[in-house]
């Protein structure tokens, strides 16, 4: 009689100490981040709601401030089309997506929840959602000490204060984190994993650009993402080159099958043999996949509002002549003026024009996604992604959201998750030196937070900043 030992036939084969200790510290990391979003939030509620005062358009301004409001209005009313016999030069409602506006929905009518409130809730189990894929992203890329790397999602660098007002900027940064978690999951072992990623893939991006348009910013990231997770799948698999070399490759297999018969003519000519040895590649397509939802998202919803409206493209103008921009689209030398317009003639802090804060606080804003690229504390993917996600920006010149759109991607929150997180040396680093510079690093990233959120509620909010100003004048 054989007799198994305890360990073997009590146990779980899935259970282990190691597994239940991360699973409740992630659990811990989770439920405390969601308890500081809302004490923050209620700390900052105040500052807004003073804004609101002797209005009665608003119930209760954090969770009805600004976009909020349109889609409470939007679950309550639906969307309009604005009547003019030039509907596209009036603004509409269907400029707000509707993934946010159907949570609300949702909650009120299947959870009961008072639509006072519904934002507030959504936002919360949101964040809770961003720092769970977060710690999975973290993990996927090996980056050291993820449970308190992950916290820096809740400390915007500029405008901090905008993730707090409870809105559709919570729910963006959570879908955008599941992306991340997504494209850097490891080499799938089976070919039915790539195919579910691929499938989830897809409507994950649709879902992804209902949300928010600036979605589209994530296009470009998102195809360097695929040639460097394949370089990376590859070399699991056994190729040695490196990423430009692995680029090169990977157009060298697709025109092997036009060279082919050329080098065999070659060949038989002068008698040698020409040939092109394969090289062992595989590809990343949940990336690609992610990429192409957002396309359809963004077909699905032009072909929805031209059929609501009757104007051809109806959403497309809305954005591109409703909205105020900065500078016309891919106008290089307007981009610079406008920037330019933050160090001219500076006069003493509170003499600046609106305008020209504007533009030092949409630069500042810019620049903070572009600090952590250039540290090599920062995985090689999430460097490349991040300089990519500005283009789209920058070249559409919807510059006036910038700090609520940089501040609400969840590709800019790794990156300074990342870089927050001590980076792993070959060199021996004593405890207390690695603590002393992760302490500098928290605090200048807690400092800008501060700096960054005073400004907004004190001094730009109040007078209705930020604002959509372009070039007004140069003098």
């Amino acid at each position: 009689m054989v007799v198994n030992p305890p360990s073997e036939s009590l146990t779980p084969r899935w259970f282990s100490i190691r597994r239940a200790r991360i699973f409740l510290l992630t659990t811990l990391s989770v439920l405390l981040g969601m308890s500081f979003y809302v004490l923050l939030g209620l700390w900052i509620a105040p500052s807004v709601q003073v804004l609101y005062e002797g209005s009665t358009n608003v119930v209760f301004a954090p969770t009805h401030f600004n976009d909020a409001r349109q889609y409470v209005m939007i679950c309550v009313q639906g969307y309009d089309v604005a009547y003019s016999t030039l509907p596209t030069l009036t603004r509409s409602r269907i400029n707000w997506m509707p993934v946010y506006a159907v949570l609300q929905c949702a909650a009120h009518q299947i959870g009961h929840l008072s639509l006072i409130y519904t934002s507030w809730a959504i936002s919360t189990l949101a964040i809770g959602l961003v720092l769970l894929a977060g710690i999975g992203t973290l993990r996927n890329l090996q980056v050291r000490l993820p449970l308190l790397s992950i916290w820096a999602v809740l400390f915007p660098l500029i405008g901090g204060a905008w993730l707090y007002l409870a809105s559709v900027e919570a729910t963006y940064l959570a879908l955008g984190m599941v992306v991340m978690w997504l494209i850097t999951l490891p080499l799938p072992r089976y070919a039915v994993g790539e195919l579910a990623r691929v499938v989830g893939g897809v409507a994950l991006g649709c879902t992804f650009f209902l949300t928010k348009p600036n979605a589209l910013a994530f296009l470009l990231p998102l195809t360097f993402a695929f040639v460097y997770q394949s370089w990376r799948y590859s070399q699991q698999i056994g190729y040695a080159g490196g990423f430009w070399t692995f680029a090169a490759d990977v157009v060298i297999e697709h025109v092997r099958p036009l060279l082919a018969p050329l080098l065999s003519r070659i060949g038989t000519r002068f008698k040698v043999t020409v040939t092109l040895d394969p090289c062992p590649i595989v590809y990343a397509w949940a990336p690609l996949a992610v990429g192409a939802g957002v396309i359809v998202g963004l077909a699905y919803w032009l072909m929805f509002t031209s059929r609501l409206s009757g104007v051809p493209l109806y959403f497309l103008q809305q954005q591109t002549t409703v909205w105020g921009r900065a500078w016309p689209s891919g106008n290089v030398q307007q981009m610079v003026y406008y920037f330019a317009q933050a160090f001219y003639r500076l006069q003493p802090f509170g003499g600046i024009p609106p305008w020209r804060m504007n533009a030092a606080w949409n630069l500042a804003a810019n620049v903070s996604a572009l600090i952590p690229a250039a540290s090599r504390r920062v995985p090689g993917l999430v460097r490349g992604m991040l300089p990519l996600v500005l283009i789209f920006l920058l070249y559409s010149g919807a510059v006036h959201g910038s700090d609520r759109y940089i501040l609400s991607t969840a590709l800019v929150a790794i990156g300074w998750a990342c870089w927050l997180s001590p980076a792993i040396s070959t060199k021996p680093v004593k405890a207390r030196t690695r603590f002393i510079w992760g302490a500098l690093r928290w605090l200048f990233v807690l400092s800008l937070f501060g700096i960054t959120a005073a400004l907004l509620l004190n001094q730009m909010l109040p007078i209705g900043e930020p604002n959509a100003w372009g070039v007004l004048d140069f003098s």
